[in-house]
């Protein structure tokens, strides 16, 4: 019976992420009605299940995991990190699946379900962002300029980070061998970290160039169109009245372009559901 409250959560991820994911390529943007809708047939499903089946587990747990996904959102929210359409999008992922739901991943994770949830998305997330920001990049000729001109002033560091994170991790794992007698092999984690600060540096050297040549420009009062963020707010789209005042006023404005987020969300449900825990993949226990 769980299977089939399972595939009716799964089928309503897919259909309202996938437009969701759509809508945001295509037009920088969703409704704000689609995650709310989300949200909404989640309980009445797991409701209606819990009713049957007499376990009310199946709605109290996705009361909670739902409003601890939807309160982490609106916090990235309120920091000008995130729109509060992505925050409402973590809500209803919470929702949805604060447990497998009769599903059987194939990568299991000693941590709790939701837990998996969380780091699978801000794991994929992560490679979202760099591919999304590589992609932009590549479309543009002055980011690769900017991003060169900021480096050239920071290899001195970035070598320094380096060599020095490689000494610790040498020695790190010398004495760790020594004192486990474990092998060598063993430690390529450890070994691994001074090459994977070394790339998040360049990615975040990187990034900035993509923000600051491609995410903010100034534009003229008169281009202004409905959604469009200003700098100075949070991730909130003007209204057709504000757009209206702004350009009474006539003066140029900075706006910023986010990244096109949405699609992650289909992407950790699918990988969440059918494969199980990155975590567990990326960091096998040793």
């Amino acid at each position: 019976m769980i299977e089939l409250l399972g595939w009716v959560l799964l089928a309503v991820g897919i259909g309202g992420f996938g437009i969701g994911g759509y809508l945001d390529l295509r037009y920088t943007e969703f409704p704000d009605w689609l995650p709310y809708s989300m949200i909404v047939l989640a309980l009445i499903a797991r409701g209606a299940f819990s009713i049957f089946t007499q376990e009310f587990s199946f709605i109290i747990d996705s009361v909670f995991v739902g409003l601890a996904f939807l309160g982490f959102g609106l916090v990235l929210y309120f920091i000008r990190q995130w729109g509060d359409g992505d925050a409402w999008m973590l809500g209803a992922l919470g929702f949805m699946f604060p447990d497998p739901a009769g599903f059987s991943p194939a990568a299991a994770s000693a941590m709790p379900f939701p837990l998996t949830v969380f780091f699978n998305f801000f794991i994929i997330s992560l490679f979202y962002l760099i591919g999304y920001a590589i992609v932009l990049g590549l479309r543009s000729p002055r980011v690769c300029t900017t991003f060169m001109k900021n480096l050239r002033g920071s290899v001195r560091s970035i070598a320094f980070v380096f060599f020095g994170l490689m000494a610790v991790a040498v020695s790190f794992t010398v004495y760790l061998g020594r004192l486990l007698s474990v092998s060598f092999s063993s430690f390529f984690n450890i070994l691994a970290m001074p090459f994977l600060a070394v790339l998040i540096l360049l990615f975040f050297h990187y990034a900035r160039a993509v923000e600051g040549d491609l995410f903010k420009r100034k534009i003229k009062a008169s281009r202004l169109r409905v959604g469009d963020v200003l700098v100075s707010d949070r991730w909130r789209g003007l209204t057709e009245k504000e757009v209206k005042d702004l350009r009474k006023k006539g003066k140029d404005v900075w706006i910023k372009e986010g990244v096109r987020f949405a699609p992650v969300f289909i992407i950790c449900l699918l990988v969440t559901l059918l494969y199980g825990s990155l975590w567990a993949l990326m960091f096998p226990p040793i």
